[in-house]
């Protein structure tokens, strides 16, 4: 019964040979995995990081881009509307000087035109009586007719009217005015 007993030993202590071996291997096998799992998972959290960062940086890029074009787009407007008030004070201006100077004004631009535009000159009502004299210097016939217009003139040569008004010369001028009082404010 030895012998039989020494057999079993035998089979037992070869099996348990070949299961510690089965066993190690498959912790090598088992820790192998986990390291590469563990690697694969701290490359994606890298990788995330790095993403993460990257749309932080792209959204802060973004944002302060839309703050510069919101800042560059009040500043923009406010440039428009002080050029808009200055343009608004010379027509005031204008409109509201001595008579001598304004008169000075008209009859500086009546010397300029040329005559074979026509010869009848339209007016306001209140500068018919202050340009009378200056119309008639400068070889034009003032209209009985007024117009409604702030201020300036209107020549008429028939049915053709050439408009001359503040109103006028400003809007038909008014990029050529804006670029050059943007100059001088800013």
């Amino acid at each position: 019964m030895n012998d039989g007993k020494i057999i079993i030993d035998k089979i037992i202590s070869d099996a348990e040979k070949v299961a510690a071996v089965t066993i190690s291997q498959a912790q090598k096998e088992v820790d192998a995995l986990l390291k590469a799992a563990k690697d694969k998972a701290h490359r994606q959290l890298d990788q995330m990081d790095r993403d993460a960062h990257s749309e932080a940086d792209r959204v802060k890029s973004k944002e302060i881009s839309a703050a510069e074009m919101q800042a560059k787009k009040a500043i923009l407007e406010t440039k428009q509307e002080i050029l808009a008030e200055v343009i608004a004070e010379a027509e005031k201006r204008l409109v509201s000087m001595e008579d001598a100077e304004y008169a000075k004004v008209i009859g500086g631009m009546l010397s300029r035109l040329d005559k074979s535009l026509g010869t009848e000159v339209i007016v306001s009502k209140k500068d018919a009586a202050r340009l009378a004299g200056v119309v008639q210097e400068n070889g034009f016939v003032l209209s009985a007719k007024t117009a409604d217009i702030e201020g300036g003139f209107i020549v008429k040569n028939g049915d053709i009217e050439y408009n001359y008004s503040f109103e006028s010369i400003i809007t038909v001028e008014k990029e050529a005015i804006r670029q050059a009082a943007a100059e001088i404010l800013f």
